[in-house]
């Protein structure tokens, strides 16, 4: 079965009233094989160069605390909006990561995010 994403806007403002709001995922198939948490090696690469539970708050780069993509729950609660800011050009801030990278980033956060 091919579940597909499509996308999303929607229409509206921030908090401040001052943008319009946009939400976008790109189309996924769930039908193949979906990584494993251990699989997305973005989340090695990249992400836990500023999202990393080892890391002190002055080192993390302006990241939230409590998101870390080296704890699979943390990753896992963040799984939309972590394809959603990667789809959009969002992030990472260095630039983005290559199209196979993504590509298992988003089929796991997108198709259940298996550990």
């Amino acid at each position: 079965m091919r579940r597909a994403l499509v996308l999303v806007i929607l229409l509206g403002s921030d908090a401040c009233g001052d943008e319009p709001a946009a939400a976008t995922l790109p189309t996924v198939d769930c039908a193949a094989p979906v990584p494993t948490f251990a699989q997305v090696s973005a989340f090695r690469t990249s992400c836990t160069n500023c999202h990393s539970i080892q890391l002190p708050p002055d080192d993390r780069g302006g990241a939230p605390p409590g998101l870390n993509y080296d704890v699979y729950a943390s990753a896992a609660a963040a799984a939309e909006d972590t394809a959603r800011t990667v789809f959009t050009g969002t992030m990472p801030p260095s630039g983005g990561l290559f199209p196979a990278d993504k590509d298992v980033l988003y089929r796991w956060s997108l198709c259940g995010s298996p550990p």
